[in-house]
């Protein structure tokens, strides 16, 4: 699994890389590379040598230059900001920006190239630490021993996983900042436009704002958490994951559910606190109703003294009686008090335990049967009589 993963970041970081490389190449325009010069292999003259390396020395200059006409700019910038000058702190603002063009334009392709895939990989390392780092906090808090987690730590593993889903987000989008500051592009007046879209979007984005906030409350409330048996809407299944958009369930077949928070509107939680096993018995109608009541005690109070099962059970059986007269059964309704989760597998090995008893005792569990009623003899003489006519009239 460890070799997987490693895999998969290494194609990650590649793929980034390249696309670092690919967006250096768009926004430097064609005059990036006329600060580049080949170098002949031979016959390399003097003066044209001496020249570039002028130009280079002038560049670095120009360069120095800026930096601290940017670092003025920004403490008058602080200055400006707290005494509350708004119209100098915009036109600061502005020099700045101008500033950050000047100086990614003096920078050659091939430095805009290095330190853009320095970012990356930075923000590749980042991913892998804040991936891992979950990771591990989650093994730390895991409980090996135990039946059940409690509530506390569900609680906790839940949340990580929302730090991990939006701190992916954080460095991402720490990654595109600093990718665009480097290629000299300002970002204010692209967050300007986004707003500006994200207006004209709003309706069209209405369902994805109800998602988070459905998913926030989902979170802030508990109303389940990571490793709960839930049921959402017609689906069911335990939960893998939670973030503020979407819950991730994998029900008995191994399949995938994706439920967008916003589409939640009730949840059955089979799993918070404790659960019930809950049984309905059926026996036949000859059966002596409070003798099965009793051997079914009996069967409750063996699997409470079990050394396995007895971890499971939080309680005595508890009989509720007689719930019902079907067709072809009387139905005996019963339940016990199980840790979170363990409710089926409590249900399972007690109906095992019951149909061996009852086989033992002869006391009969129905299965479904008809009577078939051919009415009395007066009833049946028409079939012969029918007959009769039919032999006469054929032998006249």
């Amino acid at each position: 699994m460890g070799d997987i993963m490693s895999k998969s970041y290494l194609k990650r970081l590649v793929l980034s890389v390249f696309l670092g490389l690919f967006l250096v190449c768009l926004f430097s325009g064609p005059d990036a590379f006329s600060q580049t010069e080949i170098t002949p292999k031979s016959g390399i003259n003097a003066e044209k040598a001496k020249a570039k390396k002028q130009t280079q020395e002038k560049i670095s200059e120009e360069i120095e230059v800026l930096e601290k006409k940017e670092a003025k700019l920004k403490d008058e910038l602080e200055k400006t900001k707290i005494s509350g000058q708004q119209e100098k702190f915009e036109e600061l603002t502005k020099m700045l920006q101008d500033i950050k063009k000047q100086k990614a334009a003096k920078r050659s392709l091939l430095d805009k190239s290095i330190t853009s895939i320095a970012i990356i990989f930075l923000g590749m390392i980042l991913f892998v630490l804040l991936r891992l780092g979950v990771g591990k906090f989650e093994t730390l808090i895991t409980k090996q021993d135990v039946l059940r987690e409690d509530e506390l730590t569900l609680r906790v593993k839940t949340l990580s996983k929302l730090f991990n889903w939006i701190g992916g987000f954080v460095v991402f989008g720490l990654i595109i900042y600093m990718l665009l500051e480097n290629l000299g592009i300002s970002v204010a007046p692209l967050l300007a436009g986004a707003g500006i879209i994200g207006l004209a979007f709003g309706f069209g984005g209405q369902y994805l704002i109800r998602d988070l906030i459905n998913g926030l409350f989902i979170l802030i409330e508990g109303q389940y958490r990571i490793s709960d048996v839930v049921k959402i809407g017609e689906y069911g299944g335990l939960v893998e994951n939670i973030n503020l958009r979407i819950t991730t369930l994998r029900d008995l077949r191994g399949r995938i559910i994706i439920v967008p928070n916003g589409e939640i509107k009730t949840v059955v939680n089979y799993t918070k606190e404790y659960a019930q096993a809950l049984l309905d018995i059926g026996v036949a109608y000859k059966e002596n109703v409070d003798k099965v009541m009793d051997v079914i005690k009996q069967v409750g109070e063996e699997m409470r003294g079990d050394k396995y099962f007895g971890r499971l059970i939080l309680g005595d059986l508890e009989m509720l009686g007689v719930d019902d007269f079907a067709d072809s059964a009387v139905i005996i309704k019963f339940r016990m008090k199980t840790l979170p989760i363990r409710q089926w597998e409590v249900m399972r090995e007690f109906r095992r335990r019951l149909k061996n008893r009852f086989d033992e005792l002869g006391i009969e569990i129905p299965f479904p049967h008809r009577t078939m009623y051919w009415g009395s003899d007066k009833d049946n003489m028409w079939p012969k009589d029918l007959a009769e006519k039919f032999v006469s009239g054929k032998g006249e």
